[in-house]
């Protein structure tokens, strides 16, 4: 595999659809929980964090390690991933008056930040949170607000880590598809040429080095994962 986009999961709903919107965009990715995932190697592009049920202000917190990634690698985090950006590197979140929660419309939006090049005016974008980001860490700035949150989104002026409060993953967001693709183009420099007819002769090809001769006993218990390695393995 040339290149990845590694995905760190705190159990958003919507993890799985951040998936396949980075896969729709011809980059291949892997999800990951937040506190396991390998370390990143040189074909990792870039990092998404995704949103969560928790809130960063709770004790049981999901607190990931990000020292290998952070100002390493393009980093985005989106709702809750752009919450801990914020809380755990000089800024501050808060809960909000009221939960945020449905369409909402940029009214303030920079173009010249490759995240959002290309946005229209008052573009719609779907928010889903009960906390609110109050200030931002030292080396960032807002690059994007609504008419009731002035931290939209945000980007760093040091390294390449951004943050949205809003999901760009889901239909609500009419222009997500975008902000995605200035991303993983612009920003992580992918070559966005992968396909799944790719992955799976490169896998095949992998298991054919790896096994060589060697016999495979395999668990089918009829789920996706298993059945498709049983599919690969067979071929």
């Amino acid at each position: 595999m040339n290149e990845k986009i590694l995905i760190l999961d705190f159990g958003s709903q919507y993890t799985q659809l951040i998936a396949r919107k980075v896969r729709e965009h011809n980059v291949y990715c892997e999800i990951y929980p937040f506190s396991h995932y390998p370390e990143p190697d040189e074909t990792v592009k870039g990092v998404i964090l995704s949103g969560s049920p928790f809130s960063v202000r709770d004790e049981n917190a999901p607190l990931p390690d990000l020292d290998g990634i952070k100002g390493k690698f393009p980093l985005l985090g989106i709702c809750y991933g752009a919450q801990y950006l914020s809380h755990y590197f000089g800024g501050e979140v808060r809960q909000s008056d009221s939960r945020e929660y449905g369409r909402a419309r940029l009214n303030y939006i920079d173009n010249e930040n490759p995240l959002l090049k290309n946005l229209q005016p008052n573009t719609q974008v779907w928010m889903s949170h009960g906390d609110t980001i109050n200030s931002l860490p030292s080396d960032c700035r807002v690059i994007a607000s609504t008419g009731d949150v002035k931290v939209g989104a945000y980007a760093s002026t040091e390294e390449p880590t951004f943050g949205l409060q809003f999901h760009p993953e889901v239909y609500h967001t009419t222009e997500g598809k975008t902000i995605l693709y200035n991303f993983l183009e612009d920003i992580c420099a992918c070559d966005m040429d992968w396909t799944p007819e790719t992955f799976v002769e490169s896998t095949i090809i992998e298991l054919k080095e790896k096994l060589g001769d060697d016999k495979v006993v395999l668990g089918l218990s009829g789920g996706v994962d298993s059945t498709v390695a049983s599919i690969l393995l067979h071929r």
